[in-house]
This record gives C-alpha cells, structure tokens and sequence, in this order.
C-alpha cells in the first residue's frame, strides 16, 4: 500500500508541475502563480508528512493520510470537470482545450488518483 501511495504522491507533483508550467503562460497575474505555489505546497506538507509518519513506522490511519485523500478527491473531481470544460471550449478560453498536451499532466492527476484511492481496496497485509 505504501508503494501505491507513494508513486500516486510522485506522480500528482508531476502532473502538477507540468500543469502549472504549460497551463501559466509568462504574462500570466500573479495570482495564478500564488495559486499554483499554494497547491504545490500543501501537497509538499502532506506528502512529506505522510513519509515522516511511515519512516516512524506509525501505521494507522493519520492527518496526512486523510489530507492527501481530501486532496485527491480535489484533485480528481477539478480535473474530470476540466476535460468536459475542454470538450466546450474555445480557443481563447481558459483551462484546458482537449489537446495532447492539455490532456497530459491532466491524465498525470487523475491516474495518480485512482491509484491512491486503489488502495483503500487493498487487503490490510497483502504485499503492496
């Protein structure tokens, strides 16, 4: 389980760099960066948090755990909306417009989402 976690963890921050990188052209508000630094940071103190509880070996169920899944669920629900928002868009809106690479750090977050939400499925002891 802890595997699955970390590698959706992994993969989120790329979708979210990647995002953040293709989606802020250079002339963008500053606002729009501040956004993108506060969504970074706060999947930093989760994520890093949820690696301090595992490296104590505390295994229960946690803060940074249910952070991460509230997150995720985020996550997943903004990025969903987002490809029905870019299958109606046009070329001077906002977000993303369905092309490949739109449609990349956006797959990056979703499947990073499915993955963690995986592992509440997973039996307690199975070798994960």
């Amino acid at each position: 389980m802890f595997k699955i976690r970390s590698a959706a963890i992994l993969l989120v921050s790329a979708g979210y760099g990647w995002a953040g990188g293709h989606y802020i052209p250079a002339d963008s508000p500053k606002v729009a960066y501040l956004f993108q630094a506060v969504v970074i940071g706060i999947l930093m103190i989760l994520g890093l948090n949820f690696f301090h509880y595992h490296q104590k070996g505390i295994k229960k169920p946690n803060w940074p755990v249910r952070g991460l899944s509230i997150f995720f669920s985020l996550s997943l629900v903004i990025n969903v909306l987002n490809i029905f928002h870019g299958a109606y868009s046009n070329d001077k809106s906002f977000g993303s417009h369905n092309s490949f690479a739109d449609l990349v750090p956006i797959g990056l977050i979703i499947v990073s989402a499915l993955g963690w939400f995986s592992t509440f499925f997973i039996k307690k002891g199975s070798p994960t």
